[in-house]
């Protein structure tokens, strides 16, 4: 319990900068809406003279971008990437930093089971993200509301909501077991931006060229913004591979650490 207190506590100042900056992102975003709204023939006339692989890649290839919910569904797959890149990184970090503050072996000299480190300090990190998807959800929300209340379909940002802790849950398994596999991690965000850009590319590459099978290598192409807005419910294969992903990796990272050597230096 107290492992599990001092790291939640720890991560709460890098929680509220990532979720400021979600929200300041969609503030901004949401506030743009009725000027890109305001001209629909001269925005359409714009975007047919881009590719449809090039729409596809930037998210804006299947809905409107003058009309709310299609516009939610541009929006939210950066609110995703940055939800994403704050997941992985807060993943990889809360084991690999004792090996970099220098304290492994006095947290492996308590009483306490290698497991039990790993089982408190994912807890805390579950609970970051459940705090964050609360904040930005209750934040969002009223914002889309106050700016088209009238159109916005409530299933659908319920669902919007969802589809970034589950691709978030995706980069935990990711970030834990890269943090147990390697030796040590001189720094956090270089290995996050790769692993989080690398599968955000894939997916880029994936709705360019429709292939279906680069969807199932990542998880921004498990819950596609325009495809939840079309059928209101998540494709249940795409939510069981999300959470096989997180199981599979969190075992094998409980394995490894059990038997991992810890240096201090």
């Amino acid at each position: 319990m107290n492992i599990f207190l001092q790291e939640f506590k720890m991560q709460l100042k890098s929680l509220l900068s990532y979720t400021l900056g979600i929200l300041v992102t969609f503030y901004l975003f949401i506030s743009l809406f009725h000027i890109i709204a305001a001209d629909t023939a001269l925005l359409d006339a714009i975007l047919a003279n881009f590719p449809r692989e090039f729409k596809a890649a930037f998210g804006f290839a299947d809905v409107s971008l003058s009309e709310i919910n299609g516009y939610l569904s541009f929006l939210y797959s950066y609110i995703v990437l940055i939800g994403a890149v704050y997941s992985m990184k807060l993943s990889v970090s809360v084991l690999s930093e004792e090996t970099r503050a220098k304290t492994a072996d006095f947290l492996l000299s308590k009483p306490v089971q290698r497991y039990q480190i790993v089982t408190a300090k994912l807890a805390a990190v579950l609970l970051c993200l459940v705090v964050q998807n609360m904040l930005v959800f209750g934040c969002c929300l009223p914002a889309a509301w106050l700016v088209e209340g009238s159109q916005i379909k409530l299933q659908y940002f319920m669902l919007l909501g969802g589809s970034l802790f589950l691709v978030q849950l995706f980069f935990v398994g990711i970030g834990i077991f890269v943090s147990v596999l390697l030796k040590k991690i001189k720094s956090v965000m270089p290995v996050t931006l790769g692993v989080v850009f690398m599968f955000y590319i894939i997916d880029m590459i994936n709705q360019s060229l429709m292939e279906q099978k680069l969807t199932y290598l990542t998880p921004f192409s498990y819950f596609r913004a325009s495809e939840l807005l079309s059928q209101l419910h998540f494709d249940l294969k795409y939510v069981a591979l999300d959470l096989g992903v997180l199981f599979i990796l969190l075992l094998l990272s409980y394995g490894i650490y059990q038997r991992k050597d810890i240096h201090a230096v």
